[in-house]
């Protein structure tokens, strides 16, 4: 994140970038090619892996938040401050609505993308399960249809998984573990039942939708330190960066189109941080087709006008950051290198 006092660069973080699953979207993608973006991966250089993977990893590690030997990222300390706007110290877990439909022995996690729950019958359904709760001290905030938050009497010791890494998959590898893991599937399995009977629950299915019938616990703990970082300016729509770019006091916005209008909107010198993560859902439920369409906006309205911005100079350097852990950057002298012949995206898997 190193800033310059004149230039400007900038670190993409793009989520899904190496799409579904091959044996989904080996047919599909067969022969389409990416020729900007395929060419800046060749001219790169490998400084490194960020470790551990996954998006909200990524974010925590490039805004320098370090979580010493904390099992969990504290995404729900933090993302509740922008949902709701107010700091608190307590420990607090995201409980977002999910739907899991039994397959056999299994259950298969869904999120708000196939459920779209209205904030109507957010605020309804978690008022159900306050009504249960609350005496005993539970709070239970739903401030988006598919962001909730809960905060018990106590801090528990457990480990959890990122709703956005379960999707699609069977739940029980990635249910709450940890001295107080067997706690919370009690707790899990109340909800559950509660849910089952939910008014708002009987009439979705009245209306042919899928019911909200269990609740997700994950990024469980309290508000980390937040230091000064260097960015000169976030761009994102994703929760969790736009939470700690407010935490950080650091200037955001939302994402432009592409890179022209990002270059007419960036007025500060120094680091910028660009967030996409719209192909995130398409990628989790394995939906080549919605990926492919978003790797060719990002081909057409990023990668191609950044290259050639990249060439002429006008950027110090592009470091592109995956949510695989991936992280490749390049520079105008590399973005020269004719030499190193471009691949295509599968190579880099």
């Amino acid at each position: 994140m190193a800033n310059n006092d004149s230039k400007q660069s900038l670190d993409l973080v793009i989520a899904g970038l190496f799409g579904p699953a091959p044996a989904t979207s080996a047919a599909l993608t067969e022969g389409v090619r990416l020729p900007a973006l395929e060419t800046m991966l060749a001219r790169s250089d490998h400084p490194g892996d960020i470790s551990p993977s996954g998006l909200e990893a990524v974010l925590f590690a490039l805004f320098g938040v370090d979580m010493g030997t904390d099992e969990d990222l504290p995404v729900a300390a933090v993302t509740r401050v922008l949902d709701l706007g107010v700091i608190d110290k307590g420990w607090w877990l995201r409980a977002d609505p999910v739907h899991l439909r039994p397959e056999h022995d299994r259950l298969i996690l869904f999120d708000n993308k196939l459920l779209q729950i209205a904030q109507a019958e957010a605020d309804g359904l978690a008022a159900e399960i306050m009504e249960v709760y609350a005496a005993d001290g539970w709070l239970l905030k739903a401030p988006r249809p598919s962001r909730w938050y809960l905060k018990p009497p106590r801090a528990s010791r457990i480990g959890t998984t990122p709703l956005p890494d379960v999707i699609g998959k069977d739940i029980h590898p990635y249910l709450p573990h940890g001295k107080d893991g067997k706690t919370w599937h009690t707790i899990l399995n109340e909800i559950q039942i509660m849910l089952h009977t939910a008014g708002v629950n009987t009439e979705r299915e009245r209306r042919g939708k899928p019911p909200v019938n269990s609740l997700w616990f994950w990024g469980s703990g309290r508000l980390p330190r937040i230091r000064p970082v260097s960015w000169a300016q976030v761009w994102s729509q994703e929760p969790v960066s736009l939470a700690l770019a407010r935490l950080s006091e650091t200037t955001s916005a939302g994402v432009p189109a592409g890179f022209p209008e990002w270059a007419r909107q960036a007025a500060r010198p120094g680091a910028h941080l660009v967030v996409l993560e719209e192909s995130r859902g398409a990628v989790a439920y394995g939906e080549a087709g919605e990926w492919l369409e978003f790797m060719r906006k990002l081909e057409r309205d990023w990668m191609a006008p950044m290259l050639e911005a990249l060439k002429g100079g006008q950027l110090e350097r592009v470091t592109i950051h995956t949510d695989t852990g991936r992280r490749l950057t390049i520079t105008p002298v590399g973005a020269r290198r004719w030499w190193r012949r471009s691949r295509s995206l599968e190579t880099f898997r």
